[in-house]
This record gives C-alpha cells, sequence and structure tokens, in this order.
C-alpha cells in the first residue's frame, strides 16, 4: 500500500491551548523597517505554484500582519523538494533530474548554478557534512533508492551511489533518516514491497564510516516501524547535547502502513550502533493509539508534533514530547490539519520555535514557542492568499 499524506511536504503548525496573549488590543502593524530576520515562504495551494510568494520581516509581534500580496513573486519556482541553507535554498527538478540553487535576495529568490543527479525523483532527507558538503538521499525509477554528496556552494556533485542497506527477500530498502557524528554516519530506513506495498516492520539503523561510506554495522528493532519520515523537510531525528540521537518513527505517515505500530522515540546512545533496548518513548500509548508526525526541534530535549488522524478527520491536536522526561504536553486542540507540500512549517531559532498554523480561508498564524518557561505566545498573522490548504516554510537564516 502506497501512502501518501493528505497533503504532500510543508512546514506547518498549530497552537492553542496555552496560547499567551500578547497584551491586550493591539492595532495591526507592517512588518517593520528593521533588518529582516525571518523568510517566510508561501504556498497558497496544494498543487499550485503559480502563487507562491517569499517575505522577509523582522519582528514575531502579535499585532504585526504579513500579506501574502506584499511579498515577492516567486511563481513555479520550487518544486516539492526544498533543501534551505542560510543564504540559499535547492530545489530539485524532477523533469531535467537536477539540482537548482536559488540565493535569497530582498526581491525575492534569484537562479544560480544547478548540479545533475541522475536518476532522483524524490528527496528523502539531506544532511549537512561540512559547510559546503550535503548528503542527499532519495530514490528515483522503479523505487530504487541511491545518494548524491553536493558541493552546494559550488554546485558540483562530488559523489554519488547506492547504499548497501540489507532486508527481507523480496523487499527493497528505503532510507529514511541520516545523521553524521564525527566519521560515523548513521542511516535508518525501512524496507517495502516493489510498489511500497508491504511495509516490513523492522527499524534498521545502518553505521557506515565516513567518508569512505563503508558499512560497519546494521541493527533491527521491531518495537516501532519505519525510523523517521523518509520525507525531505518533515522533521525526522536530533542529536542532543549528549551526542545521543533520537528518532521519530512514522508507521503510518508517508509510506509507512502499519497502523498498530506505535509512533515512538527510539534513542542510539553516543559511541553506540544500536537501538537503545533501554529507551522507547511511546507517544501512541499516551493518546489512546493516535499517530504524530514531527514539526521542529524545540530546544535541546524537545519536539513540536502534530497529531494526524488515520483516516483523517481534517482536525488536529497539538504537543510538545520532552524525550528526556518522556512526557507529552498538549498545547493545541481541534485545530486545522497541516498541510505539507515543502515539508514542516517550523524552525528552531537558537531561542525558540516559531511555527505557522492554518486558520481560516485569508487567514493563518505564526506561533512562537519557549522551551526555557514552556510558554506559547502568538505571533505575526498571515492574511490574504491562503487557506486551509495553504503550506508554509518558515526560519530564520543563521547568518541575518
Amino acid at each position: 500500500m502506497k501512502f501518501n499524506l493528505f497533503h504532500s511536504n510543508s512546514r506547518l503548525l498549530g497552537f492553542g491551548l496555552l496560547i499567551i496573549l500578547m497584551g491586550a488590543c493591539k492595532s495591526s502593524k507592517e512588518p517593520g523597517s528593521g533588518t529582516p530576520k525571518y523568510l517566510l515562504l508561501v504556498n497558497g495551494e496544494k498543487g499550485s505554484r503559480s502563487s507562491d510568494r517569499m517575505l522577509w520581516f523582522d519582528s514575531l509581534d502579535s499585532a504585526v500582519v504579513l500579506e501574502t500580496g506584499k511579498g515577492n513573486p516567486i511563481p513555479n519556482l520550487l518544486g516539492s523538494y526544498v533543501i534551505l541553507q542560510d543564504s540559499f535554498l535547492l530545489t530539485l527538478r524532477k523533469a531535467e533530474e537536477s539540482i537548482q540553487r536559488y540565493n535569497y535576495t530582498a526581491q525575492g529568490l534569484q537562479a544560480d548554478r544547478a548540479v545533475k543527479v541522475a536518476g532522483l525523483q524524490y528527496l528523502a532527507y539531506s544532511v549537512k557534512l561540512d559547510s559546503n558538503k550535503l548528503f542527499i538521499s532519495g530514490s528515483g525509477y522503479n523505487n530504487v533508492t541511491s545518494y548524491a554528496i553536493v558541493d552546494s556552494r559550488q554546485m558540483k556533485l562530488i559523489k554519488a551511489g547506492k547504499l548497501r542497506l540489507p532486508v527481507a527477500r523480496g523487499q527493497k530498502p528505503n532510507d529514511t533518516f541520516g545523521q553524521l557524528k564525527k566519521n560515523k554516519f548513521y542511516v535508518g530506513y525501512s524496507s517495502f514491497g516493489d510498489d511500497f506495498d508491504h511495509c516490513s516492520d523492522t527499524s534498521y539503523l545502518a553505521v557506515f564510516d565516513y567518508p569512505a561510506l563503508q558499512e560497519r554495522t546494521i541493527d533491527k528493532d521491531t518495537r516501532s516501524a519505519f525510523p523517521g519520515a523518509g520525507v525531505n523537510g518533515v522533521f525526522s531525528s536530533f542529536i542532543d547535547a549528549q551526542n545521543d540521537i533520537y528518532v521519530l518513527t512514522s508507521p503510518v505517515f508517508y509510506h509507512g502502513n502499519h497502523p498498530t505500530a506505535p509512533t515512538a522515540f527510539y534513542r542510539v546512545l553516543n559511541g553506540d550502533t544500536v537501538y537503545d533496548e533501554s529507551y522507547f518513548f511511546n507517544l501512541s500509548a499516551e493518546l489512546h493509539g493516535q499517530h504524530l508526525l514531527g514539526i521542529a526541534q524545540a530546544g535541546p530535549d524537545k519536539v513540536i508534533l502534530t497529531t494526524i488522524a488515520y483516516p483523517s478527520t481534517g482536525k488536529s491536536d497539538y504537543y510538545v514530547a520532552d524525550v528526556k522526561s518522556k512526557k507529552l504536553t498538549l498545547l493545541l486542540k481541534n485545530q486545522v490539519q497541516p498541510n505539507f507540500v515543502w515539508g514542516t512549517s517550523g524552525c528552531w531559532d537558537g531561542q525558540q520555535t516559531i511555527f505557522v498554523v492554518n486558520e481560516t480561508k485569508g487567514s493563518s498564524r505564526i506561533y512562537v514557542y519557549d522551551p526555557s518557561g514552556d510558554k506559547l505566545s502568538k505571533g505575526p498573522a498571515i492574511t490574504g492568499e491562503v487557506s486551509e490548504k495553504s503550506s508554509y516554510l518558515l526560519f530564520k537564516p543563521a547568518d541575518r
């Protein structure tokens, strides 16, 4: 069974139960005239790229109104897979089998160089290897997975190939997240039949020597299925201050089809090459069997999550998960289900997590979560050509 999330990829989120109103009645403000700090990419409607826009803004004040009509038009530039960097982004051009670089400018996106990546039709994830090099994993025709290592500054292909990912007979591997720690490259993966059917109930973890990418070890775990989201731009894993890796499983969405397996966090302890048998954060058990998707990291030990009903109800609740204490806290209830075109629309800016929540036709809202005080507050409103099906990428370039 091939299961695509109700809406493909974009960065979206929601929060409402603990909303802290920032003052009483304030008049609307313009985005401001200071140095732009934040960048918002808007996809007005799933399946259409003609009205995509890009807006810079400098304040997270709740009185700020971001009007999409005042943003810079970027029609038909971006595909479904977008990799964000500090001063530019990369997007997959399927027809040309290439990855195109666009630089951020005050006026919008400026086309730069492109690099050929033969066979890639779908991106699963990317990993920053150093200040210039990116590991990009994906699949092409017949669901065959492969990778490309790209110099994203010079836009040159450094290396391409296929990782050795052993699976059961009759299955094809599908890698779903990656992390680099010193000279070890960690890859999570699952497996499928020929047409993304018969998803395996096993979460695999492969560890390779880096930079040779020679396989060292393979681990298997069946407490949950599908380690990571396996879709570029959707939260899958992070490394904490102790260099432990935390991995969010996705047993139902996007290609997983094990609704009886729980959504959960695995842990890989620093120095280990296996999933930690003593650790398992069963999120679904806390929510009577519901499944969740990750939005963004929220501080050193927390992640913002959203429930996605299966089958869909069109509504979602939002939570923050503390992976150390295994605590799940409700943030928003009964919100519009997120739409993911480019990935999940939230980011950690070093102090707080910012994310977008769809509300009604013509209106969405940015929210701000401060993990130090476990505080949620409203940010700028988004108005104009947006609806419940709109998608966003929201982030703070580090060199701004």
